[in-house]
């Protein structure tokens, strides 16, 4: 595949961790496990094919309606996802993001992803960011709210400065596993001209195989964005 035809922007919306344990008559946590396993080989494969930034929908907005004890248990998964690949994110260059608002968050997963942004934030080879209490929703009212009483003229560029990362880069490839055809309120600006890929294949089954045919799906597409070839 050429490196032209590689995305710069790849987000992925990982579903279906929940239905994979039910179908292994498991608990949902231990697909929230599993699909933590499969993040960690695939964020590997995604950097390794040549794409500079991904970004993975962990935890929405609307997620807080979850179980407590479902809920208490994600959190403790960040936080051990933080700590395991820590390292690698800093021998390999990584520049760690958190999109999305973490006040709710317990205070040592603050902290941890405080830590963990400040240690990698002169990193410039890859991104990482990770959506976690996110809704694209949100973050489009966030940045009406602060841009209200702007005495300047709103511009694309202006409105998109004020969003929770300014520096998040457009979509080029959004990858939905597990068979649902719906973006949940996901990047919903930055995906405007993403070429979206849908699968069947439930997250934690979800390997390099399934990412090249996404990728290979990109490859294969025309971007006109808009204008006649």
């Amino acid at each position: 595949m050429s490196k032209n035809n590689i995305p710069n922007h790849v987000a992925i919306i990982m579903d279906g961790n929940g239905r994979w344990a039910k179908n292994k008559n498991m608990p949902r946590n231990f697909g929230h496990e599993e699909g933590l396993k499969t993040l960690s080989k695939i964020t590997q494969k995604v950097f390794d094919a040549g794409v500079k930034s991904l970004t993975v929908y962990a935890f929405s907005s609307e997620n807080w309606n979850r179980p407590k004890n479902e809920i208490k248990h994600l959190m403790a998964l960040f936080e051990k996802a933080i700590e395991s690949n820590f390292q690698y994110m800093v021998d390999n260059k990584i520049k760690f993001n958190l999109l999305g608002n973490i006040k709710k968050f317990p205070l040592t997963l603050q902290k941890k992803i405080k830590n963990l942004e400040e240690i990698t934030k002169k990193n410039r080879v890859y991104n990482f960011y990770l959506a976690a209490n996110y809704g694209s929703k949100e973050e489009l009212v966030f940045a009406a709210e602060t841009l209200r009483n702007s005495t300047s003229k709103i511009t694309e560029k202006s409105f998109k400065n004020v969003f929770y990362n300014p520096h998040l880069p457009d979509v080029d490839l959004l990858i939905r596993t597990g068979g649902e055809t719906r973006l949940s309120n996901f990047l919903l600006w930055q995906s405007a001209y993403a070429e979206i890929y849908f699968t069947k294949v439930l997250w934690p089954d979800f390997k390099a195989i399934h990412l090249n045919k996404a990728l290979k799906f990109f490859s294969g597409k025309i971007r006109k964005f808009g204008k006649i070839y």
